[in-house]
């Protein structure tokens, strides 16, 4: 039976998500230098929650617990004890000191937005348009993802869990893959399902390029039979979350033993103590919490690789090139074991027309060489065919949205991953990525590309060579 399309909306502004560098070509958190002065003028983010950190070692762990389930005027919120990380809720000013006295790290659980405010307008298309046949879905052809399809590689076996804002999951064309069994929220008070009002929902959207099933209705994903696990770490109504939801995100997708990782967010770090979040907002963060931010997160994502569980990781979108940028660090992309992607895009890209180039460095992207991994489409706003250049995904209620950002470059990446995994059975992250880099067109020349990384992702080469 036909179903109607409700909507495809147009995604406008600039999408400023996640990525990082330092100066080497190695991912890493070191080298911090004797912070200078922010301005004071600056506000610090608001939070709710410390974040209390412990030595890496067990004993320390272990003392970490302890102190904190007998003392007083406490409320332990979450728990990661994997980690050394508890998450607490206390006023009492005091407790914070002994807490520091016991050789423990203790942080704001700053809660800052991840994903940009997006403005938005409608447009109709027929009903019952199947979009890959109308040729709106360009980045799946830039990548060779249905010739992958057409050899019977379409990421049956592989899970893909995304940390994001949620899902849709009664979309026609996410349901048959989202299992709502494992999906999560680590949001308060709000469900991993995406509340019914809401139309563009970023979450649904990354989802959607990732693994929309194969319905001959509406879109198609990268890997049309991979599974889809939603894990809620930011607010479906205004992109913002704690660090520590994130850090547990990733730490449940691990020990759920999810083969891949999603995370199309990010901020920038500035070491003198500046944040920058990802509507472009300045905030003031004391620099002595910075080290430790960043180290938290690189244990939360250390632990899932460590159980087998790829990450990948939007680069962001300020145009901006890292190499030599010491002073300045994003979340995650900048971390050790996640590929980071930035994006590509058509110049007024329109469907049937021979000949065109949809490897051309989106106008936006975050770039350098000691940041990018891969490439993929990320879609771009700069021409005078805004819409069709950028990527088309499920939206709420059934809806279809076009947006562009590296936000939409990394769940190519992810669906990609999803289909070399589903062909060879588990594989180390290390593994993973090595095939995504060694298959990657290098349509920037040889070498390490400035934009491009190791290459723009091939899904026909990922499975095949």
């Amino acid at each position: 039976m036909k179903r109607s399309i409700t909507s495809v909306w147009k995604l406008m502004g600039l999408m400023l998500f996640a990525g990082a560098t330092l100066v080497s070509c190695e991912k890493n958190e070191d080298g911090f230098e004797e912070a200078e002065v922010v301005s004071a003028e600056l506000a610090e983010p608001s939070f709710t929650n410390y974040l209390v950190i412990s030595k890496e070692d067990e004993t320390s762990k272990k003392a970490a617990l302890n102190f904190l389930k007998n003392a007083e005027n406490i409320s332990i919120v979450r728990t990661l004890p994997e980690i050394g990380m508890t998450v607490i809720n206390t006023k009492d000013a005091s407790l914070l000191t002994k807490a520091r006295e016991q050789n423990l790290t203790v942080i704001p659980d700053y809660e800052i937005k991840w994903i940009p405010t997006a403005e938005a307008t409608q447009a109709s298309l027929a009903d019952g348009e199947y979009f890959y046949d109308v040729g709106y879905m360009w980045g799946l052809d830039a990548i060779s993802a249905p010739a992958a399809w057409d050899l019977g590689f379409t990421g049956k076996g592989a899970s893909v869990y995304v940390l994001d804002s949620g899902i849709d999951p009664d979309h026609y064309d996410l349901a048959p893959n989202v299992n709502t069994e494992l999906s999560i929220s680590f949001i308060a008070n709000e469900s991993y399902v995406v509340s019914d009002d809401i139309g563009f929902n970023h979450g649904t959207h990354v989802a959607g390029t990732i693994a929309a099933a194969d319905t001959n209705y509406g879109i198609i994903g990268v890997a049309p039979e991979a599974e889809l696990v939603a894990v809620k770490v930011l607010s479906e109504r205004t992109g913002s979350g704690p660090f520590s939801a994130i850090n547990a995100g990733l730490m449940y997708a691990g020990d759920m033993g999810a083969d891949v990782v999603n995370m199309s967010l990010g901020a920038t770090f500035r070491k003198s103590g500046w944040l920058t979040d990802a509507d472009g907002n300045d905030y003031h963060i004391p620099a002595v919490y910075i080290r430790d931010i960043i180290a938290a997160q690189q244990r939360a994502v250390n632990y899932a690789v460590s159980k087998g569980t790829t990450v990948i990781a939007s680069a962001g979108n300020d145009a901006q090139n890292y190499d030599g940028l010491s002073s300045y660090i994003k979340l995650p992309g900048g971390l050790n074991n996640v590929v980071t992607v930035s994006a590509t895009a058509p110049q007024a890209y329109y469907p049937g027309l021979p000949d065109q180039n949809f490897d051309i460095p989106s106008s936006y992207t975050t770039h350098g060489r000691s940041l990018i991994d891969v490439a993929a489409p990320g879609g771009d706003f700069d021409g005078p065919s805004y819409g069709l250049d950028g990527i088309l995904s499920a939206g709420n209620n059934n809806g279809f949205y076009f947006s562009s950002g590296t936000s939409m470059a990394a769940p190519h990446v992810s669906g990609v991953a999803a289909l070399i995994i589903a062909k060879n059975g588990k594989m180390s992250p290390k593994e993973v990525q090595r095939q995504l880099e060694n298959s990657a067109d290098k349509v920037d020349g040889n070498g390490k590309s400035v934009f491009l990384g190791q290459g723009r992702i091939n899904a026909l080469r990922a499975v095949t060579e």
